[in-house]
């Protein structure tokens, strides 16, 4: 058994220690103008040049505290820089060489627009293409178009990569570099998703064409709407078609936008995204249905009124709008992201684009986490008879084998322990089993052999599948340090010796143990700390079809390139997913009660976790999954279960998660 105090020093240690993904972490350069806030990387540390990371003082003095290393407002996944035109608050056209239309009069009168039918005779797929999750999801088929050119052409990538795996939720997924496109392309799916990241992209003239009279709905987010208005012809094809006119669509980088309003709640929107939102000028409001809008606000948050180049004339203008087949989000909702940020209206517009008549749900799902074979017995039983009283099925994030191979909790002295040393816990998992608790392998040992990965090679502690370190600022290229209570965690690049082959071993090696003691052998994979590397995911998808977490994504995979070991990005899921590595991931996207600060990350209480949930009721598929470690106490698990009981959530097994 531990001495008193060292339950205490772990729990501190361990506390946020699997919060490791939300969407926005950290990239590699993307472009020469990347601001500093970016904290833009480059190459990992040298694998075989020494890193320490040990806790200073001692562990039994000073607790070395896991923490959220990707931290979206710490390491964001950035917005594209603010273009030229909005900051002189001009229309993008009037720069535009190729442009030929008077902005100075109303678009020109247009007859009915004459759709064409691109299902007849739609071509084979370009070689570009990827393709992931299948039509057993959902009914829709996606085609996902993205930006490859510029200084930002990585961003592309990264958009593509996040709307694509949530467009998975519904069906199948295709991914192509929008100068791939070619004419009636669009005929062989159900919708057309682009993400408009490079300010002036070159947009074929078959993808202009599709879009303005095609029917096939399409779905547009961020820059180059504008030049579907180039020409009076096309001008008039659009807002004849679509009740807005985007030649006279100012880019609003002007307002301070921090809140969207959606389906009656208030999402946050952080003020790093400066890049600026695409105002819809519309011409027929009859015809064109808001979806959420943007609200401008003074630097303490009072609403006041709107830019000029709003044209809304009130505190307020439209930042999601549909009509006729085509919905338009006037800026790219993947950045900057948090548990109550305006992606989650984002991610419900586009389950409503690709699933229109979607049956509403409201579906809970709790984890325990962090559980070792050196966990307590006795707290893990208070809290599985709890849930059991509550009807409340849940989950168990099991780490199988413990170790402490420095004895950096032991005196000095190195252990180990397998879930085969502790018959106590496994009395407890096994009843629980029996009282509607799942077993989900959480990693094998959790950390990686006698490494300072970063903290102390502890279990629970360290990352097992990923490089990481600690830093004095959140810079990648920054020395590694001695991790300490106000230190930045870096993850990126392959530990030693390990590779695809070498994960899918180590995970079915710690499967194994299960079985061996009795308990059913989990289904079910959560990867520690949410992070691997792009081999690693595969490696453990050879043993594990479903994951319950959040995840890194890597440059390279849509593009078919090697990508550098901090080329990835953060992302978690409002619903179920299949991502593009194989894997049915199941969502976790509330977080956790947390009430310590550490590693440069705040505290998160248990009315955070319910606001979060209550937010997510704007989505017509609706989750409210989140995680806690069982050294906490009992009464703040109590209040998240019952605040988010209350929004009208039912609690299911993760397996039943949709």
């Amino acid at each position: 058994m531990m001495s008193p105090i060292l339950p205490s020093v772990r729990r501190r240690r361990c506390a946020l220690a699997v919060v490791a993904v939300c969407l926005g972490t950290s990239i590699a350069s993307v472009g020469p103008a990347q601001a500093t806030s970016q904290a833009a990387v480059s190459q990992a540390p040298v694998m075989g040049q020494a890193i320490v990371a040990k806790p200073v003082g001692g562990a039994q003095d000073k607790a070395v505290n896991a923490a959220n290393d990707t931290d979206p407002a710490k390491k964001p996944l950035p917005a594209p820089p603010e273009p030229g035109a909005a900051a002189k608050k001009e229309l993008p056209l009037k720069g535009d060489k190729r442009a030929d239309v008077d902005l100075n009069k109303p678009a020109p009168a247009a007859g009915q627009v004459r759709l064409r039918d691109l299902t007849q005779n739609a071509p084979e797929l370009p070689a570009g293409a990827v393709s992931f999750s299948d039509q057993e999801a959902g009914p829709a088929s996606t085609l996902v178009l993205f930006d490859t050119t510029g200084d930002y052409a990585k961003l592309g990538e990264y958009y593509a990569l996040s709307m694509g795996t949530l467009a998975s939720h519904s069906g199948a997924v295709t991914t192509l570099p929008v100068k791939d496109y070619v004419a009636g392309l669009a005929g062989r799916f159900t919708n057309v998703v682009y993400v408009g990241s490079t300010y002036d992209e070159p947009l074929p003239r078959a993808f202009i064409d599709d879009a303005l009279t095609g029917n096939i709905p399409v779905m547009w987010s961020g820059f180059n709407i504008w030049q579907l208005a180039r020409t009076d012809a096309d001008r008039a094809a659009f807002t004849q078609r679509y009740g807005w006119d985007p030649a006279t669509s100012y880019i609003d980088s002007s307002d301070r936008v921090t809140k969207i309003s959606y389906n009656g709640a208030s999402l946050k929107r952080n003020v790093l995204n400066t890049g600026g939102i695409v105002a819809p000028h519309i011409t027929r409001e009859q015809d064109v249905k808001v979806l959420g809008r943007a609200e401008c606000s003074k630097p303490d948050g009072a609403a006041t009124a709107c830019a000029s180049v709003a044209q809304s004339g009130t505190s307020s203008f439209p930042w999601a709008v549909s009509s006729s087949g085509l919905t338009f989000m006037g800026e790219i909702p993947l950045t900057y992201l948090g548990e109550q940020d305006r992606y989650i209206a984002a991610a419900d517009i586009l389950l409503d684009f690709l699933q229109p008549n979607a049956k509403q749900y409201r579906q809970a799902a709790v984890r325990l986490e962090d559980i070792t074979p050196d966990s307590d017995p006795e707290e893990l039983q208070a809290i599985v008879d709890y849930l059991h009283s509550e009807n409340v099925p849940f989950q168990m994030a099991v780490v199988p084998i413990y170790t402490d191979p420095k004895g950096t909790e032991n005196n000095g002295a190195p252990k180990e322990l397998t879930l085969k040393d502790s018959p106590e816990l496994v009395a407890v998992l096994q009843d629980a089993v029996g009282k509607g608790g799942t077993i989900v392998q959480h990693g094998t040992t959790h950390q990686f052999g006698t490494l300072d990965n970063p903290y102390n090679a502890v279990s629970a502690d360290d990352f097992e599948f990923i490089r990481s370190w600690c830093s004095v600022t959140n810079d990648t290229k920054a020395p590694a340090v001695d991790c300490e209570d106000k230190s930045y965690v870096q993850i990126g690049g392959a530990l030693p010796g390990t590779s695809q082959a070498w994960a899918a071993e180590r995970v079915e090696q710690g499967r194994q143990i299960f079985g061996e003691v009795g308990l059913p052998t989990p289904e079910i994979f959560e990867t520690p700390h949410y992070s691997a590397t792009r081999e690693a995911y595969y490696g453990i998808g050879e043993q594990y079809p479903v994951r319950y977490e959040r995840e890194l994504l890597y440059a390279g995979t849509l593009t078919s390139t090697q990508a550098g070991p901090h080329d990835y990005y953060g992302q978690f899921f409002p619903y179920a997913v299949n991502d593009p590595y194989g894997t049915h991931v199941l969502p976790e996207n509330l977080g956790n009660f947390e009430p310590n600060e550490i590693n440069q990350h705040p505290p998160r209480l248990a009315q955070e976790v319910v606001d979060a949930a209550k937010l997510n009721l704007v989505n017509t598929h609706a989750t409210a999954s989140f995680f806690f470690h069982p050294y906490y106490p009992l009464p703040e698990l109590k209040k998240i279960v019952a605040g988010i009981k209350a929004e009208g959530y039912t609690f299911v097994p993760a397996s039943e998660l949709k």
